[in-house]
C-alpha cells in the first residue's frame, strides 16, 4: 500500500502509527481471524438484515424525519463495547462512507488501530464471505 493510502492516527503515549485506510473484505476477514474486532456502523435495520459473524453494531447515524441524522450516543456506545482505545477495529458500513465518518470520530476520541472495510458489507456479502442473518 503506498503512503497516499495510509491513515495516520496519533495516540497518547505513542508515536504516530500508520494504519491502512482501506482493506478489502478478504483482508478484513484475515484481520478478524487475528485479533481485530468488527464494528458495524450501519443502522440496526441494516444490521438485522445480515452482518458479519461476531460484528458489534453501533450505528453512527440513524434514520430521522429528514433522512439520516448523526447518532448522539455513538461514541458512548462504542466506548462501552470497546473500552480499550488500543483495540484493533475493522469498521464497516454498507458501502464505505459512514465507516469513514465513524473512523474520523473514533480517531478524534483516541482510538488508534482502525481500518475501513472497503466496499462495506455489500462487498463483503457479494464476495461470499460469512453472513449471519
Amino acid at each position: 500500500m503506498d503512503a497516499s493510502r495510509r491513515l495516520h492516527v496519533s495516540c497518547p503515549a505513542m508515536r504516530q502509527v500508520p494504519v491502512p485506510q482501506d482493506v478489502m473484505p478478504k483482508q478484513a476477514q484475515e484481520l478478524l481471524q487475528e485479533d481485530y474486532k468488527y464494528l458495524d456502523v450501519r443502522t440496526t435495520d441494516e444490521y438485522a438484515g445480515g452482518h458479519a459473524p461476531a460484528a458489534v453494531n453501533v450505528p453512527v447515524v440513524n434514520f430521522g424525519p429528514g433522512g439520516m441524522v448523526p447518532n448522539p450516543g455513538f461514541l458512548a456506545a462504542v466506548q462501552a463495547a470497546f473500552p480499550d482505545k488500543q483495540e484493533r477495529l475493522v469498521v464497516g458500513c454498507k458501502s464505505g462512507r459512514r465507516s469513514m465518518m465513524a473512523i474520523d470520530l473514533l480517531s478524534q476520541a483516541g482510538y488508534c488501530e482502525l481500518v475501513n472495510l472497503a466496499g462495506g458489507f455489500d462487498l463483503w456479502a457479494g464476495q461470499g464471505l460469512p453472513v449471519v442473518r
